[in-house]
């Protein structure tokens, strides 16, 4: 039985069934690559429209993505446009105009999921790559033997100015968890630096001391004995 691994930047490896370890070993370095994630789940219009256009604007002068190479950039200002076009005429009522209003949003997904198997194909796992385009980081799984990385990661705008609830499933092994979350920046030139969140906490925590009527990016990792395991994908929260 031959096994044949797609490593992106190498060349196609086989590898015979005599090598269990080997064929292990490179499952799990391929498992632990990097991806982007469409990163619009729980964000209404307006943080749709914040979302894509930081990627626009990422995207529109990144040396990694040649703009003569990615015409999806073009496709999503487009589509992001129509849809502020439809949330503003929406804003007046009527159910027809409510109809457009999905349609345009249905269409910002359906422009997004290529947009981002472009960047996955194009960045190759890269994380530092992958963090330049704007696109928000998915889950990185964990193997089995490792400290589960916290999944299904979510937030929740609190009544308190500057607050956000973030919570997530529950990682194996897991004693603990930690947040750290940074302002959602539309604007290429400004990379905004992670806070952390110290001391360690439940699955459930309440963030404070944000910047309110602003979106921020999260990303929780668990806590036990040894390593703390890496860093979840992020998710995107308004604060108060």
């Amino acid at each position: 039985i031959v096994l044949i691994i797609n490593l992106g930047a190498l060349e196609f490896i086989k590898i015979t069934a005599r090598q269990p370890k080997l064929v292990s070993l490179l499952k799990t370095l391929i498992m632990k690559r990097r991806r982007v994630k469409l990163g619009l789940a729980g964000l209404v219009v307006a943080g749709i429209l914040t979302y894509c256009r930081g990627i626009i604007l990422k995207m529109s002068d990144n040396p990694y993505f040649p703009i003569a190479d990615n015409p999806h950039n073009a496709l999503l200002k487009t589509a992001i446009d129509e849809l502020e076009a439809a949330d503003l005429a929406a804003a007046g009522g009527g159910k027809a105009l409510k109809v457009t209003l999905r349609v345009k949003k249905a269409n910002v997904y359906n422009v997004m999921r290529p947009y981002r198997d472009f960047v996955n194909e194009k960045g190759n796992g890269n994380e530092e790559i992958l963090l330049t385009t704007g696109f928000a980081l998915a889950d990185l799984p964990g193997s089995k033997t490792d400290l589960g990385v916290p999944s299904n990661v979510r937030t929740k705008t609190l009544v308190t100015p500057g607050e956000v609830e973030v919570y997530c499933k529950r990682a194996a092994g897991a004693t603990g968890y930690q947040i750290r979350h940074r302002p959602l920046s539309t604007d290429p030139l400004v990379v905004n630096e992670w806070k952390t969140e110290d001391p360690l906490g439940p699955l459930r925590q309440k963030v404070s001391g944000l910047q309110s009527a602003m979106y921020h990016e999260f990303q929780m990792r668990a806590i036990g004995a040894g390593t703390p395991s890496p860093w979840s994908g992020s998710v995107n929260g308004l604060a108060a």
